[in-house]
């Protein structure tokens, strides 16, 4: 196993400087993110606020979709009736050979294969 993709709730918990998040961050030395995890925290971000948080996530290898992942989206979605776009953030971590840290447990569930959640709030 490579080293793993972060979800979304994760890195708005350590750009909230939660703890939990700067803990699991730190176990590893390659920080990775779907574009579609880019995308989502700009999104919940003001106009204002936006060049701030690009910066902190600069040093994060952004991982580009592609036809591969969209096709392993695809069946994922297909398999499980996972919402689309996390079907797309959890292939992105699958086609790379990692796996995904998330603690969102609802839409991505401990005994998925390839499913990290290091801690709840």
């Amino acid at each position: 196993m490579s080293d793993p993709f972060f979800d979304t709730n994760i890195l708005i918990d350590w750009l909230k400087d939660r703890p939990q998040a700067s803990a699991e961050l730190s176990r590893y030395k390659r920080h990775r993110i779907s574009r579609i995890v880019w995308t989502e925290i700009l999104a919940g971000e003001s106009l204002e606020g936006r060049d701030a948080v690009q910066q902190l996530l600069a040093p994060f290898e952004i991982v580009e979709i592609d036809a591969r992942i969209a096709s392993a989206a695809a069946d994922i979605r297909h398999r499980t009736r996972m919402k689309l776009l996390d079907a797309y953030v959890l292939a992105t971590a699958q086609v790379n050979g990692a796996i995904l840290i998330t603690r969102n447990s609802k839409d991505f569930p401990a005994n998925m294969p390839g499913i990290r959640i290091p801690y709840t709030i």
